[in-house]
């Protein structure tokens, strides 16, 4: 455990003497300055515990294997990851997998396979195409399906504070509830970002009060794997996942939030407000860092275009 905590601080760099179990490390820290997606300019890096940095990264949707625009995303992250432990912090990394989604559903209703063993399948070979990069593992790779009970506890504190409402085909979070934190990551309206929104925002349809609004909790549907509720057998929104997930690592708020440019919005706006709301304390990360896209013929390499290479495919090449 830790006895003693120096600190010295000139302009240039951030000396920390730790004493554990009687022996005293010394680390440098280099400054840092980092692109801030929510203050939309490059900032200096401050850690709200001294010599440690938290960081959570949005991982991958296990339906299929990874392409070069993921490569490209955790290569950034682990350039960060590896500099933050050669300057001497220790560095506490949770990267997620999501573990049901629709597009999982579809796979396992399109190939007949059951979606867990679709899961599993693709986090090894997630794994796998990470050691070929010769990537860092991360400290933590929770599965969101563990965090059903959270995520269930979270929305109904929501709902209890009527930044959420039940409807006949869920729940959903009520975003003229907290107006004051819609645009964070964005700076435009709703309408201007909905191109951007990654095909995972319903403009209409069932209980929606508002089409801003998103689902937290979405009522069992035939043939789709379920869990139970107070608002009846379903399953969570996309949405819901990451915040149960960081909640539950680092609580309230944390230093570093990464992922994708695509996933500023709607997921990472959404992200803000269900756990700002929830929490009554903000900001929920200190930094908010975001990786560009690979990009073919002048469009977004992605699966749903088919314009995209395996990481597998090129590293057998």
């Amino acid at each position: 455990m830790m006895s003693n905590l120096a600190i010295e601080s000139p302009s240039h760099l951030l000396r920390i003497n730790l004493q554990v179990r009687g022996v005293t490390r010394r680390y440098v820290h280099m400054p840092l300055r980092v692109h801030d997606t929510r203050r939309r300019e490059k900032v200096d890096f401050t850690t709200q515990s001294p010599g440690r940095v938290s960081m959570y990264v949005c991982g991958v949707t296990v339906y299929d294997h990874c392409h070069l625009g993921h490569a490209r995303c955790y290569i950034a992250f682990d350039l960060i990851h590896r500099w933050l432990e050669a300057s001497g912090y220790d560095v506490d990394y949770v990267q997620n997998f999501t573990d049901i989604d629709d597009k999982i559903i579809l796979r396992s209703i399109e190939s007949g396979e059951d979606w867990r063993d679709i899961v599993d399948r693709n986090i090894a070979t997630y794994f796998e195409d990470m050691d070929a990069l010769n990537i860092l593992r991360a400290d933590h790779y929770p599965r969101c399906t563990e965090y059903v009970d959270s995520m269930i506890h979270i929305i109904d504190d929501l709902v209890q504070k009527e930044h959420a409402y039940v409807a006949d085909d869920g729940v959903y979070f009520h975003v003229d509830s907290a107006p004051e934190k819609y645009g964070q990551l964005t700076g435009q309206s709703i309408d201007a970002v909905r191109q951007g929104a990654g095909g995972r925002v319903n403009e209409t349809g069932g209980g929606k009060r508002d089409h801003k609004d998103f689902a937290l909790w979405k009522q069992a549907k035939p043939g789709e794997p379920v869990w139970p509720s107070p608002w009846g057998e379903g399953r969570p929104g996309w949405h819901i996942e990451c915040t149960a997930m960081s909640l539950d690592h680092f609580g309230a708020s944390f230093d570093i939030h990464g992922g994708g440019h695509d996933l500023r919005f709607p997921h990472h706006e959404a992200e803000i407000f269900q756990s700002e709301c929830h929490t009554g304390h903000a900001p929920l990360a200190g930094y908010w860092l975001h990786n560009g896209f690979v990009n073919i013929d002048g469009e977004k390499m992605s699966k749903s275009l088919g314009n995209f290479w395996t990481i597998r495919d090129i590293v057998q090449k």
